[in-house]
């Protein structure tokens, strides 16, 4: 039993491991998309300064004064009513063509105002700064002559919401908003890429006229105001989605009068340092586990609760502060670290109690008890080399099977089939050496000789399936959900006698030649076969008992490559016939690296249900476009038991 202290090593290994993962997932940018809109639920509620007026091209102002684009003179008229603001942003393109006069009169209100901040744009290398927009309507701003220029370009995220500006744009300009800021105070804006946006509040919220009203309007309203000009009617599609705006898309001049009034009231956002997330995600992982290996798994789930509680009220906090906090990643540090810890107690728990449970019962076959009569002087410490055939069972699905039935009737599931296939192994001379849970380890060949011990176990893992196919039919019939098995066998070496302490020992193998029947039994998942066989195994087993080759694979574990087969039986269908050439034909042409071929003749053979092949075919799709060496030996590698 794990003392006290390795299990808090155990559960805190457990933990870095945890935190190890969430890490690289923080650094890969897993789940950014998820991370940006919890933090735009923290945006809004925000009350803009009552210097910034939006002069707003509206569907109003464009039913009295005309269909877009309008004619450039409307500008020139408006302008001198706005010569004693403090700036006038024009955030709009003037794209279409308009007749000399119009365009000296603008051009004539914009110097003559000396207030006028106009936009450029960015395409992607550089920014355009000799003319504003357009083809044959472009403006020249040696006709213009505007107070400053600004890059007006947002940043819109994957998901379609803009968040940021970006500050790192290379050209002679700075941003819009800040050039017009800069009209009202000496500041600086923070480099660092992209300038998260403190959005307000939803669309509507800056002080709106519109332009028609504007045109009418008392000039002395606009005393030391900072105007912005800009379309918000929806038919111009000057819109985004931005946090705290409701699902409602927000006009772009808004958002650049929100960046105008977070550069004048320094309401800068920035996210979290990496280093402050990597050590948050880290010292909650292994507070977690701490706490797992001392306390009650369900008092470490409140105070772990009371841990993600308090990380939301801190971000709350720290974003009025200027800092939006991580919380997503601390948050699957603290649930991770949790799960893996109960679920590795659970296990160690579980072991325990086995161990605790084989002290007050003993299972021995006869075969042993009668080696034992005759000769007591084995009933001690120690063994002896012999050569046998090992196998191992598991039952497919287990944990999900566990799930779907009560106690009571999974034990009476999982006894009855037990003993059906323990008789079978007993039946054939074999040794049950234990369960494992829902899986059974036996062996042959040992403490009896038994020449055939390789067919013996082969033999009697056909008629396993063979009787589990009659259980299914019948517990189909009581309701019970269907379960498969995967077999392993493999033939070698082993030491086989008393193992344990001189109070308790149990008869059992042991060795290297165990360990790979383990691993063979594993590889039916990876292949979707039943019964998996080593090639010492198929050395000694009669013609009468077919198998195919599968692959020359390398296990967790071993050095050296070892060659595998698929146990079939004695009496293969044609159509499965058919299966296996298409599939022994595919094999060759996968050695041989032809790739391509291979692929076309496993997927001929997974249509006709080979699941082996269907493994194949994803392998074939890997290698063209990841090709092996040209010395490849065609082994694959299993990173996994």
């Amino acid at each position: 039993m794990i003392q006290d202290k390795g299990k808090t090593y155990h559960c805190m290994f457990l933990g870095l491991g945890v935190a190890s993962i969430v890490l690289f997932l923080f650094f890969f940018g897993a789940f950014s998309s998820y991370q940006a809109r919890l933090h735009d639920t923290l945006f809004g509620g925000g009350h803009p300064l009552d210097k910034i007026v939006i002069i707003a091209i509206d569907d109003a102002s464009l039913q009295e004064l005309g269909r877009w684009p309008w004619d450039r003179k409307l500008f020139a008229e408006l302008l001198p009513k706005l010569r004693q603001a403090k700036a006038v942003g024009i955030d709009v393109v003037f794209s279409e063509p308009s007749s000399n006069a119009s365009d000296m009169a603008l051009a004539e209100a914009i110097q003559s105002n000396g207030n006028v901040i106009l936009p450029v744009e960015y395409t992607g290398f550089e920014v355009q700064h000799d003319v504003l927009v357009g083809t044959k309507a472009l403006l020249p701003l040696s006709m213009l002559k505007p107070k400053g220029l600004g890059v007006i370009n947002l940043v819109t995220d994957a998901d379609g919401v803009t968040r940021s500006a970006n500050t790192n744009i290379r050209g002679p300009y700075p941003l819009f908003a800040e050039a017009i800021a800069k009209q009202v105070v000496t500041t600086d804006v923070p480099r660092s890429g992209h300038l998260l946006i403190n959005m307000l509040g939803p669309r509507g919220t800056f002080r709106t006229l519109p332009f028609k009203d504007a045109l009418h309007a008392d000039p002395t309203q606009f005393k030391d105001a900072i105007v912005f000009i800009g379309a918000t009617a929806p038919d111009l599609h000057d819109d985004y989605l931005a946090p705290a705006s409701g699902g409602t898309p927000v006009p772009g001049v808004e958002i650049q009068a929100t960046l105008v009034h977070m550069i004048l009231t320094k309401t800068y956002v920035f996210p979290e340092p990496w280093w402050g997330t990597a050590l948050s995600v880290t010292l909650s992982a292994l507070f977690v586990a701490f706490l797992m290996a001392k306390l009650n798994a369900w008092v470490v789930a409140f105070i772990s609760l009371i841990l993600l509680i308090t990380h939301l009220i801190a971000a709350v906090l720290l974003f009025r502060q200027g800092i939006l906090l991580d919380i997503v990643f601390l948050s699957l540090s603290l649930l991770g670290s949790y799960v893996t810890n109960l679920v590795h107690l659970f296990i160690h728990e579980r072991r325990q109690k086995k161990q605790i449970a084989e002290a007050f019962s003993k299972y021995v076959a006869p075969e042993i008890i009668k080696e034992l009569l005759k000769h007591p002087e084995k009933l001690r410490l120690g063994g002896e080399k012999r050569t046998i055939t090992i196998f191992f069972s598991d039952v497919r699905g287990f944990t999900t099977l566990s799930e779907k039935l009560s106690p009571e009737m999974l034990v009476h599931l999982l006894n009855e089939y037990l003993t059906a296939m323990t008789d079978i192994i007993l039946a054939s001379g074999g040794i049950v050496d234990k369960y494992i849970g829902d899986a059974i380890m036996a062996f042959w060949g040992a403490p009896l000789d038994q020449p055939d011990h390789a067919e013996r176990a082969s033999r009697v893992s056909l008629r396993m399936l063979e009787k589990l196919a009659e259980l299914q039919k019948k517990w189909e019939t009581e309701g019970f959900p269907r379960i498969d098995i995967g077999i392993g066998l493999n033939t070698g070496d082993a030491v086989i006698g008393n193992m344990g302490s001189t109070q308790r020992f149990d008869y059992t193998c042991m060795g290297d030649t165990i360990n790979l029947g383990s691993r063979l039994e594993g590889l039916n998942k990876e292949y979707g076969t039943a019964i998996i066989i080593s090639e010492s195994t198929r050395k000694l087993l009669p013609a009468g008992l077919q198998v195919r080759e599968l692959d020359m694979v390398k296990v967790k574990g071993k050095k050296e490559p070892i060659t595998i087969y698929e146990l079939l039986g004695t009496n293969v269908a044609a159509e499965r016939k058919k299966m296996l050439s298409i599939f022994t034909t595919a094999l060759k042409k996968y050695r041989k690296q032809l790739f391509t071929d291979a692929l076309t003749d496993f997927e001929k053979a997974a249509t006709l249900g080979d699941k082996t092949a269907s493994a194949y075919v994803t392998r074939c799709q890997y290698f063209l476009e990841h090709p092996p060496a040209a010395d490849w030996d065609g082994v694959w590698e299993m990173k996994t038991k």
